[in-house]
């Protein structure tokens, strides 16, 4: 299903997201429930009136606005954050949904573009950044209540390599491989996703994707370059995600790799863990990371990511997201099944919470000690923490 619905990610090899893949693997029948012809209420102050999906049976999602939609409540998203004390959720077809209460109504902001929604990113609580498919980035200059295309698989494809040629005229000759992985890359088109971003602060970004993507801004993402040569990673391995966690800025990729970011060189080196399979994140208090992965897998390190030791856990499902409630000094983990797990500051102790009805949840958010904000693909909801 995956591949059919998204034909263009294929780059002279097969590429489907392993997270993505499995999420709509084990839900395509709620997420073809949630098709945009579906309809839906929004809720909260200063929701947006609703308007048809267009008449026209295709419409490419980097040509058309996203869809506003009577009823968000129960579509499906993809990652939630805070902006300041908003919070903003981002998934399928270019929704966008922020809530200015906690949580308890949410209204949906109009997306210039209907590709699906994966990452977002705020440093501080106006400026924002969303990625998805199609190598799109949105901005935000206002706490996520309106957003713009600053680039797109489009530009990308152009710039991008450009960028490359043009360094390799001048005498860069080193660069020639990462020249050819981006010619690649977008060999089928410009669907290549970013399926990370993180911002430093309102200049300094970057985003991460399959295949060894990467690409950085220093100017707020008026500019992005690609920067494939700053990350030691010669088999172009899928970069799920990039993180920062006390200073220390983290990307997590595939065949259980961690890349670290050393900031007297500005590359990112790789951290074997020992782990085969994909790692999706890593999040920490400062004292304590875990990266986490499929089948409930957690990895723990006590030295700042320099090495990593596998953790029991009692988690069973690809677990999607992870955050650290400081109030609570626990980690909250989130998987595709839908549990919902707490564990000590020290990732050791782990107690599943018993969910009412479980349902694949992709992201999570704590609101405070007692508290915190799921979404999934059934939306977003606020879930207690004993």
């Amino acid at each position: 299903m995956f591949q059919q619905k998204y034909p263009g990610l294929v780059c002279g090899r097969v590429f489907a997201a392993a997270l993505l893949a499995a999420l709509f693997a084990t839900l395509s029948p709620t997420l073809t429930a949630a098709a945009p012809a579906a309809t839906g209420a929004q809720t909260g102050a200063g929701a947006a009136a609703p308007h048809a999906a267009p008449g026209d049976p295709f419409v490419d999602p980097l040509d058309g606005e996203a869809v506003m939609h009577a009823d968000t409540t129960k579509r499906p998203l993809m990652a939630v954050a805070l902006a300041g004390q908003r919070l903003i959720a981002v998934g399928m077809r270019g929704l966008i949904v922020g809530s200015s209460d906690g949580g308890r109504t949410w209204s949906q902001a109009q997306a210039p573009v209907r590709s699906d929604l994966l990452a977002l990113s705020f440093p501080d609580a106006e400026h924002g950044w969303i990625t998805g498919h199609d190598g799109v980035i949105l901005h935000s200059a206002d706490g996520g209540r309106t957003w713009n295309k600053q680039f797109d698989g489009r530009a990308a494809q152009q710039a991008l390599i450009d960028h490359y040629k043009t360094r390799i005229a001048a005498g860069e000759a080193a660069l020639k491989p990462y020249l050819d992985q981006l010619l690649l890359n977008y060999k089928a088109g410009p669907s290549l996703p970013l399926l990370g971003v993180w911002f430093k602060d309102a200049l300094h970004g970057i985003a991460v994707g399959p295949f060894g993507m990467a690409i950085a801004t220093d100017d707020g993402g008026k500019h992005w370059a690609p920067m494939l040569e700053r990350i030691e990673n010669p088999g172009f391995l899928h970069l799920q995600s990039i993180s920062e966690v006390a200073g220390d800025v983290f990307i997590a990729a595939e065949k259980g790799t961690i890349f670290k970011l050393d900031h007297d060189t500005g590359v990112f080196r790789p951290v074997a863990t020992g782990y085969a399979g994909s790692l999706f994140g890593v999040a920490g208090n400062g004292g304590v990371l875990i990266a986490y992965g499929l089948k409930g897998t957690v990895y723990r390190s006590l030295d700042h990511g320099a090495s990593w030791t596998r953790v029991d856990s009692p988690l069973h499902g690809l677990v999607t997201a992870a955050a650290y409630v400081a109030q609570k000094r626990a980690f909250v983990l989130v998987t595709a099944a839908g549990e919902v797990a707490l564990a000590d500051e020290t990732a050791h102790e782990f107690h599943v919470l018993k969910a009412t009805r479980p349902v694949a949840a992709t992201g999570v958010q704590p609101r405070s000690a007692h508290e915190i904000v799921v979404c999934g693909l059934d939306g977003v909801h606020a879930v207690a923490l004993p």
